[in-house]
């Protein structure tokens, strides 16, 4: 009786194989495919819905007799303000403003929006404030895409380059963009903003510019002392608008003292989505402002805040010269392999390597001394 040995895996054994998997993985390679993402539809209406909006509010501005400022404002959108003015609350981040304009920031909205569950006639509460014109309308679209309700309430002041033109402050461009049918909700209430929540730090010209914007959009006025009040009162009035009904998300949009209650606050908070159950250190907090108070009741907070750290995130350019176009970038689209075909190449490499092995190294050798 003879027997055959095994014997070792040569270089031209090894060769092959390889040779067999660098082609198994360039016909893998040809299976990918660009594919919409999920909820591809509802963000493309969203960011379409919001590049009308901006484009509306331009034509307006124009109107208006406002000059464009070509070098502060690349993209010429009109939605970059004054680098100061009467009503300007804080220095603010200029990139952080180039960046925000870009109406697939609705489609990230909507992103987080269905991510948390939310859809059809549930209610989101909403804190913004001047800073950011572009983002406020990216929000309102994107709740009313997904058929949902937000509740807003209002700091008038803007760090430096957001909707700080006391002639066209954002509750004027939010009234303008009501009653041409870009958007179907309006604020609820409005603070000043600012220092407390009061526009301590403003003067008496910039507070008394405050309170006509507020007047002439008929909105209703926060204006308490301490700031825990007036996140008190935040609190309130989302619970009245609510009338017993669940809040399923709290939208917190720039730095605005009474939604954060701290400006240390915001570095704590991930840009994007935050569950309850994180870990904040309130009591290093000198007040809990209605971010807080939402988290511990339970209610998800989506923080559109940071914004160069949160368009990195999500692939999204940072200050763009050219308006982006919507349903343009990763959001929309992603690459996927073809699975089942995928899976049949990897079969049939392993196939391969067996057939290698069992015929080249088992299935020959030498013939060693017959066994008795």
């Amino acid at each position: 009786m003879r027997r055959r040995t095994r014997r070792r895996l040569t270089l031209p054994d090894m060769l092959l194989l390889a040779g067999l998997g660098i082609l198994s993985l360039i016909l893998a390679e040809q299976t990918k495919r660009e594919v919409p993402t999920p909820y591809h539809d509802l963000k493309v209406v969203a960011a379409t819905h919001a590049l009308q909006a901006f484009q509306a509010l331009k034509r307006e501005f124009l109107r208006r007799g406002f000059e464009i400022d070509p070098v502060n404002d690349p993209s010429e959108s009109g939605l970059i303000g004054l680098e100061d003015s009467p009503i300007t609350t804080s220095r603010g981040y200029h990139l952080s403003k180039l960046t925000s304009i870009n109406p697939n920031f609705a489609a990230l909205i909507v992103e987080f929006l269905k991510e948390l569950g939310i859809g059809e006639g549930d209610l989101v509460a909403v804190g913004m404030t001047g800073s950011f014109p572009a983002l406020n309308i990216c929000t309102l679209v994107a709740i009313e895409t997904v058929g949902a309700v937000p509740i807003i309430i209002h700091s008038v002041g803007s760090s430096s380059f957001g909707a700080n033109r006391p002639e066209w402050a954002w509750l004027d461009m939010e009234t303008f963009l009501f009653q041409q049918g870009l958007i179907h909700f309006r604020t609820l209430a409005a603070s000043y903003g600012g220092g407390d929540d009061i526009g301590r730090g403003l003067s008496p010209e910039g507070r008394t510019l405050m309170d006509q914007i507020i007047q002439r959009n008929g909105v209703r006025k926060i204006h308490v002392l301490p700031l825990q009040r007036s996140v008190d009162m935040r609190m309130a009035l989302y619970r009245e608008a609510a009338a017993g009904h669940p809040i399923r998300a709290y939208i917190n949009i720039g730095g605005g003292i009474a939604s954060l209650g701290s400006p240390d606050l915001s570095t704590l908070l991930r840009p994007g989505i935050n569950r309850p159950g994180i870990r904040i250190p309130t009591e290093t907090l000198p007040v809990q402002g209605v971010v807080v108070k939402f988290l511990e009741q339970g209610v998800p907070v989506i923080h559109l805040n940071e914004i160069p750290r949160l368009a990195r995130r999500y692939q999204l350019p940072l200050a763009p010269a050219v308006m982006p176009l919507p349903g343009e970038g990763p959001l929309f689209y992603e690459m996927r392999y073809a699975t089942p075909w995928v899976a049949l190449i990897l079969l049939g490499y392993l196939v391969l390597i067996f057939l290698t092995l069992y015929f080249d190294v088992w299935g020959t050798g030498s013939e060693s001394e017959p066994m008795v």
